[in-house]
């Protein structure tokens, strides 16, 4: 799945089931104008944790935004 967020490409590059309440999305992240990062997101319970908080915070724009837009994909991709 590949999508954009403010002109940073998003993609998934790995989803790994661990158990019925837990899983992992891991997103690659290319900034037009910037070092490439990644971002996993775990779920937890029934919350979507950004395991790299303060990396997201340094790399884009709106951070808050751009986090919650990768729980929202993060939970469709773990969800189905």
């Amino acid at each position: 799945m590949v999508f954009y967020f403010h002109g940073t490409k998003v993609e998934e590059t790995e989803s790994k089931n661990v158990s019925e309440d837990k899983g992992t999305v891991v997103f690659e992240c290319t900034p037009e104008d910037g070092a490439p990062f990644a971002v996993t997101i775990e779920r937890r319970g029934d919350e979507y944790i950004n395991t790299a908080k303060g990396l997201v915070g340094n790399k884009v724009d709106e951070p808050e935004k751009f986090e919650e837009a990768l729980q929202k994909k993060a939970k469709e991709i773990l969800d189905s």
